[in-house]
Order: structure tokens, then C-alpha cells, then sequence
């Protein structure tokens, strides 16, 4: 229909005897003639489906933005997998944010004292005392993020630690405190 009208509105004006005739009288009123009817009503379909596409893609995009269960809006275009339940019931990302594996590179290195001395973690295995303060209360070597060190000597730190814990330089499971028995 709307092909139609807009063949019928191209033609030139000689040429448009399919249009119905309008009376004499209608033309004394002074009203819009059929060429102008036309063109309006041609402007307003124009300007509807402009607004209706404006409208779906809208839609479209709000429909990407909804939560865990998307729902159907009226003048939303609808495509076929938008029925799947895989589409409807989209569940949260697996791996919503990066898991923390400690800083960076640089930030590493501005904080490792290891790096900024220029030490080797491994030659420190004898000192209980410096290889203490990386390890927990039960025991455990802390993480990279606690520590901040570089990865390489938070590797080395890991050896030194197993290393000092073998030769008993450091106790196995508990850290305990000095002089916490003398209380």
C-alpha cells in the first residue's frame, strides 16, 4: 500500500486520473487539493515508520541491557532466537571481573624491597626472621597480593620459605610469637 502511494505521488499531475475526483464544491472550500492531501498523508507515513524504527532499535538495544530474564516490549523486533531459553534466561558472566593476582609490573617494582635492594630471596632462607613476616599465623606463605613482590621473587620467596621450613628454621604449621609462653 504504501509502494502505491508513493508510484501514485511521483507521477506528474496530468497523469493521476485513478485518484478519485473531487466536486466542484469541495474545491470552493478552499481545502487542500489531492496532490496536497497526498503528500501530507505520504509525510506522515514517512514520519511514523522513522519513529517506529527509532522505537525498535531502542527496543532492540533495552533488550540487550535487561537482567537475568528479558522481556518483550510492544514494538520490539522480535528475531527467532530471542525465543531460545539460552537467549531469554541469560545467566551472569562466568568470570565477571579479572581475579586479583597481585599488582602489576611497575607497581611491583616500586614496592618489592627485594628488587630495590638488589637481593636474592633464596640467599635470605637462614633469616627466620625476615621470612617470618611473609608467612601467616597458621603458617602459610602469604599471597602475591599481600606481599606485593614481583612475581619472579615471590617464586623465590616461596623456595626460601620451603626451604627454611625443611631445615626447621621456621615452624611447619603455626607461627608462634615471642615470648607469648612467658605471660
Amino acid at each position: 500500500m504504501l509502494s502505491l502511494l508513493r508510484s501514485v505521488a511521483r507521477l506528474p499531475v496530468r497523469v493521476k486520473p485513478c485518484l478519485p475526483s473531487t466536486s466542484r464544491s469541495y474545491a470552493a472550500h478552499n481545502g487542500p487539493s489531492d496532490n496536497e492531501h497526498l503528500t501530507n498523508l505520504l509525510k506522515e507515513i514517512a514520519d511514523t515508520s522513522e519513529k517506529e524504527k527509532a522505537a525498535a532499535e531502542e527496543a532492540d538495544q533495552s533488550w540487550m541491557q535487561q537482567g537475568v530474564r528479558r522481556k518483550f516490549a510492544p514494538s520490539m523486533f522480535i528475531r527467532p532466537h530471542y525465543w531460545t531459553r539460552e537467549h531469554r534466561f541469560k545467566g551472569p558472566a562466568p568470570f565477571p571481573r579479572r581475579p586479583l593476582i597481585g599488582p602489576g609490573r611497575r607497581k611491583a617494582r616500586s614496592q618489592d624491597v627485594f628488587y630495590q635492594l638488589g637481593i636474592d630471596p633464596l640467599h635470605e632462607a637462614m633469616n627466620s626472621t625476615l621470612l617470618s613476616a611473609y608467612v601467616t599465623e597458621m603458617g602459610r606463605i602469604k599471597h602475591r597480593t599481600e606481599t606485593g613482590l614481583t612475581t619472579k621473587n615471590q617464586r623465590r620467596l616461596g623456595k626460601a620459605i620451603r626451604r627454611a621450613k625443611m631445615m626447621g628454621i621456621i615452624p611447619w604449621l603455626s607461627n608462634t610469637r615471642v615470648g607469648h609462653w612467658q605471660r
